[in-house]
């Protein structure tokens, strides 16, 4: 008995490479619309923008993106659209490239830090991309007029990304907090030693906490923090910057660290810690509690205990020169 497949033609899996570069252009688009805090600084970090203009920026990048995707999927005006496309991943590969190169950020910042490429990695992320372009044009560089419906639905689909990113952006504003909150440092949560900290389920307690290079609140909270990993009963302490390892050595210089520090990608910690300090209590490989600039009561309680016996009456602060701690500590800061 002879069983017969029916393979697919070589020129439908050609045609298969622009959908997918698509899919992905619709999928960072959303990301930037619902993260826009991410794309927003990585714009700035790169110098190019003003801090004032990024959310414009970042609303029309998203829009764009996203209308691009959309369009690649449904075949929209291939022959144009199909080189358009090989020379705009050619010049965000430059883009990326130079940006890494500089120093002004440790990765394209594309995925919103949900994928975080080396600039290795990167490249051939986009050479991959470019391949796969290039596959569809071979096919359908010939192909006829496009439905007006296509290019409606493709306009509507960045329309569409476009008005989420803003309305995200007013949200977060209005709020203080996201819309759709994909944060994945959630109470409860595992712990992943890719968010900049390999820590062991050993039942051990550990305090992370992450940190901004020109955070003036995050310099008061560093000899606090300093005090806690000295401190028998109190959890061991690993401070998380964003920033490339040639910078680490500095910072902790700077700012008298006596506790481990670790480096992440930018983007990585703009997804993690949108404000500075955020810090989670990490226990048996789970996060017990989060917060950010404010110290919950429960844990001021163990600090004041360990530190300062015999001061329940008497609150402690942040302020001024005094590096004690408050259940009501100064303000948090965004991250530089």
């Amino acid at each position: 008995m002879t069983l017969l497949f029916n393979l697919p033609s070589s020129s439908t899996v050609l045609a298969a490479g622009a959908p997918i570069v698509g899919a992905t252009f619709v999928w960072t688009g959303i990301i930037k619309a619902l993260e826009p805090h991410v794309f927003q600084r990585h714009l700035v970090n790169l110098g190019w923008i003003q801090p004032k203009h990024a959310y414009r920026s970042l609303i029309t990048v998203a829009g764009l993106e996203a209308g691009w995707g959309a369009a690649l999927i449904l075949g929209v005006m291939p022959r144009l659209l199909l080189s358009a496309t090989v020379l705009l991943l050619v010049a965000l590969t430059v883009v990326s490239t130079w940006g890494v190169r500089t120093g002004r950020t440790t990765d394209c910042g594309c995925y919103g830090g949900y994928v975080v490429p080396s600039l290795t990695q990167s490249l051939l992320l986009n050479g991959t991309f470019v391949g796969l372009t290039l596959a569809t044009w071979i096919v359908r560089r010939n192909a006829g007029p496009t439905p007006v419906w296509k290019l409606a639905a493709a306009i509507a689909v960045g329309a569409g990304v476009a008005i989420l990113a803003r309305t995200s952006i007013n949200f977060l504003a209005k709020h203080g907090r996201f819309m759709v909150d994909l944060n994945p440092l959630k109470i409860g949560g595992r712990w992943h030693g890719r968010w900049g900290a390999p820590i062991s389920d050993d039942g051990s307690e550990h305090l992370v906490s992450y940190l901004g290079l020109e955070c003036p609140h995050c310099k008061r909270w560093i000899r606090v923090l300093n005090a806690i990993d000295q401190a028998s009963g109190l959890p061991s302490v690993v401070g998380i910057v964003g920033t490339s390892s040639e910078q680490l050595p500095a910072f902790i210089a700077n700012s008298g660290i006596r506790f481990p520090m670790r480096t992440i990608p930018a983007t990585l910690m703009n997804r993690l810690a949108w404000r500075v300090p955020t810090t989670v209590l990490v226990s048996g490989g789970r996060i017990q509690n989060k917060w950010g600039g404010q110290m919950p009561p429960e844990f001021f309680e163990r600090f004041r205990d360990a530190l300062f016996p015999g001061v329940e009456d008497r609150p402690l602060t942040m302020e001024g020169d005094r590096a004690t701690a408050s259940a009501s500590s100064a303000p948090v800061a965004d991250s530089a």
